[in-house]
């Protein structure tokens, strides 16, 4: 092996092929942006929502794992259908009415965000993994903060530049530290348990892990990184928010697995050396799962609670990698994939709410029940898995991380795993209640005399049935498929 392959991975280039087309495709709209001043800008996340489809459909034909790729592009596609019906409200902001002169922009943000994603996917050493993350990080910046006539959206952006910085920052040693003690960037077993073995260099290769979880943290909304998720989300336009509350999260979650997989190759043969790491990953797990659930529950702001919801969910998907097993990976997705599906759906609604109505805090959705039942159904079955309702799809994704931790406890764990237990339940319950708020609001409620009426495009309506079709099928499915062997 040349000395080039020891400090970073190789590479190919049928891996990046779906990150080329991505940025192709942005750049081919920021131009005819420029080219063709006159078409309208509505056309643009309209295009660039195919153009996406179109590319996470390739990626399954593409070389390399692309499954956290699709993921991610699928969201990216729901972010830009909801801009599509929010370009009333993006105009204003933007362009100060009816003005479209800087809209189209809204529209490559979010893709060149998304090919940050894909690249992360295909990430084997701490470089790409760097870059990939700033690539979605940068993005991010300019789209918390795309309404600079919204004083929210201001601060939203200033705050998660701020504290992005200071992420990249623990990054950035985390990867220095991480060279000095394996000699290399590359996320290998190999290198990692060298270090760890060494008396010499195994304190800094744990101080190395210490730096680039943190990192890492920031991307997925884990404390102590988790403070700028609720004013961000709130401050954000709507569909900003959900691309940072999934897609983006779905990146962050990459860089987690990405992290672990080796430390579970070293944890099976290292004979307890990594026990701090999982202890300190559970305490991570238990303080965000407590933070988000805990402050979800005052919350009035509909976008702020989903804030918080996100960091309880990240909390329920973290406790996955507590344990560093290889059953990880596909556990993480099948919970992100419930996660994403029901919050996608939620931010698209309040997305239409805001249009209508013109806020977005609880209230907006009061005496939905009575004038649109249909919406108001489809609606409680994305909060319903939201909050680990069983047949849902978020019943089966809570209860992989559930038993997680019951595994933990009989493989020979020691208190935390208990403890992060009774914390789990104390979360799950106190998710019923604030998921509940929202109900309450459409069913029991009635608007106020002076609220304006609401209505749902077509496309948010099929987003919602998309969601609550696909949420009880997961939920059902596989509980069909393994009970059916049992009765026959």
């Amino acid at each position: 092996m040349s000395t080039t392959h020891l400090i970073s991975a190789p590479y190919s280039w049928g891996q990046f092929t779906p990150v080329f087309i991505l940025v192709g495709l942005a750049l081919v709209l920021l131009l005819a942006d420029v080219i063709f001043p006159r078409v309208s800008k509505k056309v643009y996340p309209l295009l660039g929502a195919v153009g996406v489809l179109l590319v996470s459909c390739g990626m399954t034909f593409a070389e390399g794992s692309h499954s956290y790729g699709i993921l991610a592009c699928l969201a990216t596609v729901v972010c830009l259908l909801m801009a599509y019906d929010y370009r009333s409200v993006v105009y204003a902001s933007v362009g100060g009415g009816a003005q479209e002169d800087g809209a189209a922009e809204f529209t490559v943000l979010p893709i060149l965000a998304c090919a940050g994603i894909v690249a992360l996917t295909q990430a084997r050493d701490l470089v790409m993994l760097f870059v990939s993350l700033e690539i979605i990080t940068l993005c991010s910046y300019a789209m918390a903060g795309y309404f600079r006539r919204n004083q929210g959206s201001i601060e939203a952006g200033v705050k998660y530049l701020i504290l992005g910085a200071v992420s990249t920052g623990f990054l950035v040693m985390g990867a220095a530290w991480f060279f000095g003690t394996t000699g290399s960037f590359i996320l290998s077993p190999r290198f990692e348990m060298a270090a760890l073995s060494n008396p010499y260099l195994c304190t800094g290769f744990l101080l190395a892990l210490a730096f680039i979880f943190m990192g890492v943290f920031f991307k997925i909304g884990a404390a102590p990184m988790h403070t700028w998720i609720p004013d961000v989300y709130q401050g954000a336009p709507t569909p900003i928010s959900a691309f940072l509350a999934v897609a983006s999260k779905v990146g962050g979650f990459v860089a987690l697995v990405l992290v672990s997989l080796p430390l579970v190759q070293v944890h099976a043969v290292s004979g307890g050396m990594l026990r701090p790491v999982m202890q300190t990953l559970t305490v991570v797990a238990a303080a965000t799962l407590l933070i988000g659930n805990l402050a979800a529950i005052p919350q009035q702001n509909m976008k702020r609670l989903l804030g918080y919801s996100s960091i309880g969910h990240a909390g329920f998907i973290l406790v996955l990698a507590t344990g560093l097993r290889s059953s990880m990976t596909p556990d993480i997705f099948f919970y992100l994939v419930a996660y994403a599906i029901a919050t996608l759906a939620l931010f698209y609604a309040v997305s239409q709410l805001r249009i209508s109505r013109g806020h977005e805090e609880i209230s907006v959705f009061r005496g939905l029940g009575r004038t649109h039942p249909r919406t108001s159904f489809l609606i409680s079955v994305c909060l319903a898995s939201l909050a680990g309702v069983p047949l849902t799809a978020g019943f089966l994704a809570k209860l992989l991380s559930f038993r997680s931790v019951v595994i933990t406890m009989n493989g020979g764990g020691d208190r935390l795993s208990l403890w992060l237990l009774v914390v789990m339940v104390i979360c799950a319950a106190a998710g019923f209640y604030y998921y509940f708020k929202v109900l309450r609001a459409m069913y029991w409620e009635t608007p106020d005399e002076n609220e304006s009426p609401v209505s749902f495009s077509p496309i948010c309506t099929g987003v919602l049935t998309a969601a609550a079709l696909v949420i009880i099928l997961l939920g059902t499915v596989p509980l069909v498929i393994n009970i059916f062997p049992v009765l026959f």
